[in-house]
């Protein structure tokens, strides 16, 4: 089971995706808190977030108190560090959590839940409904960097907060991520060192057939257009975007794919206007769940969500061609 300590290490590294360090503060700290607080606490020191954080584990032989005594407990300690003190402790019954929730003691139960309302929260079995399951649709971060593995850098290997990084991703959202990887057992994860990474199941079209029934369109609606010259970040996708790669032929009014940001950007500074059909239009666009230029340098759209955004097209011939894109980038 390992220390307290131990086990406090372990959940930060897995819900942060980074690695944990607590060091022990100046010997000098906590010196004038009563006897009381200083035998039934130690104080760590944590780096996280760029934020350093204060705080206190429950000795071994302690038992943990009432959400009454803990919240007094943390509320002595933050007094004499002009700061919050968040309390490390083995278990809280749900009662007693919902209680120190509501009166804002910060406190961690190494494995199960994180109350830090001043950086973070993770509630899980508060929550349990929202837990991962196999088989769900994966979330567009899900989707957006598994396919980012398989066309642009491979991330087997890498730990969980660099592959935050090159998303743009929280590291809770990391987290959510890595969980919908493994629940749906396209990849496990392990500790290297102090980091946590990740290692897939599969790689190239095993790893896409795996996933693709977990995949969704990336395309949250399309609308018609008009605009005087595309938005930077736009890519062409659609039918304009096959015909690049197909024998399929562009419809006459080209398609784009934009991230929602952008649209949204887009419309709020009247470079881009949404009118009621094509006849008024010069343009469609698409506003996809996930930025498409983090996939494509352009000037199309990526291969796979391209080939998601029209998988459900009736015309076999289309079907034939997204095949013809499918073997062009995965090949077997």
């Amino acid at each position: 089971m390992g220390t307290l300590e131990q086990r406090l290490v372990e959940y930060l590294e897995t819900i942060t995706g980074s690695a944990v360090v607590l060091r022990e503060p100046p010997r000098k700290a906590g010196s004038r808190l009563p006897l009381f607080l200083r035998m039934r606490y130690q104080l760590r020191r944590l780096r996280l977030f760029d934020r350093d954080c204060l705080l206190a584990l429950e000795v071994s032989e302690a038992e943990t108190g009432s959400p009454a005594e803990c919240a007094a407990h943390a509320q002595a300690m933050a007094r004499e560090f002009s700061e919050p003190v968040t309390l490390v402790v083995p278990e809280v019954a749900s009662y007693a959590r919902n209680r120190m929730v509501r009166t804002g003691t910060p406190f961690i139960v190494p494995g199960s839940q994180l109350f830090m309302p001043f950086m973070m929260v993770d509630l899980r079995e508060r929550f349990a409904g929202a837990a991962t399951k196999s088989g769900e649709a994966m979330t567009p971060a899900a989707q957006c960097l598994l396919l980012y593995h398989l066309l642009r850098q491979p991330l087997q290997g890498l730990p969980l907060r660099d592959i935050a990084r090159i998303g743009g991703y929280s590291a809770m959202m990391i987290t959510r991520v890595k969980d919908e990887w493994e629940a749906n057992d396209l990849c496990r994860t392990a500790r290297v060192g102090r980091s946590v990474v990740v290692e897939f199941a599969a790689s190239g079209r095993a790893l896409w057939q795996m996933a693709e029934p977990l995949f969704t369109s990336p395309t949250r609606k399309s609308q018609w257009v008009h605009w005087d010259r595309p938005e930077p970040s736009a890519l062409e996708a659609g039918f304009t975007a096959l015909s690049r790669e197909s024998l399929v032929e562009d419809d006459p009014i080209p398609t784009w794919a934009l991230a929602r940001d952008d649209f949204r950007s887009g419309i709020e500074g009247g470079t881009l206007r949404s009118v009621e059909g094509p006849e008024e239009s010069n343009a469609r666009v698409e506003e996809w769940n996930y930025s498409p230029t983090l996939l494509s340098d352009g000037p199309g759209v990526d291969p796979l969500s391209l080939i998601l955004s029209l998988r459900d097209h009736a015309d076999d011939r289309v079907q034939q061609q997204l095949q013809t894109v499918l073997d062009k980038a995965l090949p077997h």
